[in-house]
């Protein structure tokens, strides 16, 4: 999110989190600058998104924007989120896997010590945003020690059956981003709100 009165809407709604992404590819697209500006809501945790960003880089903007979380969105390895993870004071690491067919699960037991969360994504050409979902039922075929969200073309048609299919894995979260928005970086509250009342 990069709108302040966009945020405000959706923290009406009470959500846990937000997302600030720091990828300069990305349409959604915020400046540190511009996102220590954005108001600050009781109880809505901001979440940096970077993707293949320099350890320094990243330390530099947790610092600077006073991120509790970051989500690492790219090919990062355990050594990269263990060091990030370090900086002070020290951000909630959740690292995102791009699945599809050929995801090798066993790749998620070298990122347990340094991770605090996992996230699930589909599997595309760009990192995020594609509004195109996975076979979750994958996600049974492999060991998950990590509580995780779950993300990729997630919105009201299919949110409740995404809940169920994870039922006894250890589901934390779901993430919406582009089947709840209006134009990139840009959320609505009235589809967020629906999902809500869903669940």
């Amino acid at each position: 999110m990069r709108e302040p009165d966009n945020l405000r809407a959706v923290a009406a709604l009470q959500p846990d989190y937000f997302g600030l992404i720091f990828y300069k590819k990305s349409p959604r697209y915020i400046s540190p600058e511009e996102a220590v500006i954005l108001p600050h809501f009781f109880g809505l945790i901001p979440v940096g998104v970077f993707v293949n960003e320099t350890v320094e880089t990243m330390q530099q903007i947790v610092k600077q924007v006073k991120l509790p979380a970051i989500q690492l969105h790219g090919d990062e390895s355990p050594e990269v989120c263990a060091e990030v993870k370090n900086t002070r004071p020290e951000p909630k690491l959740i690292k995102v896997f791009s699945v599809d067919e050929n995801f090798d699960g066993s790749r998620l037991a070298a990122y347990e010590e340094a991770c605090d969360y996992f996230l699930f994504d589909t599997k595309t050409a760009k990192p995020g945003g594609s509004g195109e979902s996975f076979d979750w039922n994958i996600l049974h075929s492999f060991p998950i020690r990590l509580p995780f969200f779950l993300s990729g073309g997630i919105g009201l048609e299919n949110v409740n059956e995404a809940i169920k299919i994870c039922k006894r894995l250890p589901l934390y979260g779901i993430d919406l981003n582009s089947k709840v928005e209006i134009s990139p970086g840009v959320k609505s509250p009235q589809m967020i709100k629906k999902i809500i009342k869903s669940l």
